[in-house]
């Protein structure tokens, strides 16, 4: 009985502990990724969401009248105002980033919250090092209010519109191994769908004949790296461009 319960408990915390992993975009500058620009990835009510977060700490920062300041590291405090369903984990699990390093927070689950958009509320702490050789201390709390997530429909082709060309957000998303893209035409008309990484190079492109009302196309993404894509669909005269997810 008493091996059992061990048993058990260690695949709990197993499962937990897979849970909470996730790996860093490969990033430049010192930040939080994606920025205010590109923003959070769209979630799809009763479809499961990821959105990774990058967080890459500087070593030091120069403040009026103190001069140069060193960190030891930044605190995520808390996310607030996720829609019902979602959650976040980071690594280190405690969500303390270490000065110089980079590294994650994951926002995952699934939300059935109404369809609208969705504000987040992130309390980060800095802790600085004001005279070299003593111990860090906590500085003023900051607040990021410009992240949000957007909740669509379930059924990715109730945000098209028959009467222009237009493209859904592709489903599932994250996407494994394949994730299908809707979209509309007024007449029949040659498709080209690229596929491009986060740095705009090309990883896939399809060529397909499109007919009047509502296509499907289907992407492989079983062999891609997961991380942050974006996809553009060209009718000849018009591209959309949209963002899309590959977790596996």
């Amino acid at each position: 009985m008493k091996k059992t319960l061990l048993l058990l408990s260690f695949i709990a915390i197993s499962s937990i502990a897979s849970f909470a992993q996730c790996t860093p975009a490969t990033v430049g500058n010192a930040g939080v990724y994606p920025d205010s620009a590109t923003n959070f990835m769209p979630a799809y009510q009763g479809q499961a969401y990821n959105q990774l977060i990058t967080i890459k700490v500087p070593n030091d920062t120069v403040v009026p009248i103190l001069g140069t300041v060193f960190f030891d590291k930044f605190v995520l405090d808390t996310i607030t105002g996720m829609p019902q369903g979602l959650t976040y984990s980071c690594l280190p699990s405690n969500c303390e980033f270490p000065a110089g390093a980079t590294n994650c927070a994951v926002i995952t689950g699934t939300t059935n919250d109404p369809v609208g958009e969705y504000v987040l509320t992130i309390k980060v702490t800095p802790w600085v090092i004001f005279v070299p050789g003593l111990p860090s201390t906590p500085y003023q709390q900051e607040t990021l209010s410009y992240y949000k997530i957007v909740v669509n429909p379930a059924n990715s082709t109730q945000s098209l519109n028959p009467n222009t060309f237009s493209v859904s957000q592709s489903t599932p998303n994250p996407s494994d191994n394949a994730c299908d893209i809707y979209y509309t035409l007024t007449s029949k008309a040659d498709v080209e769908i690229r596929l491009m990484n986060a740095i705009g190079k090309e990883v896939q492109k399809i060529r397909t004949n499109g007919n009047p009302g509502t296509n499907k196309v289907e992407l492989n993404t079983a062999n891609l790296p997961q991380g942050i894509y974006f996809y553009s669909l060209f009718n000849g005269q018009t591209t959309v461009t949209k963002r899309l997810s590959v977790n596996h």
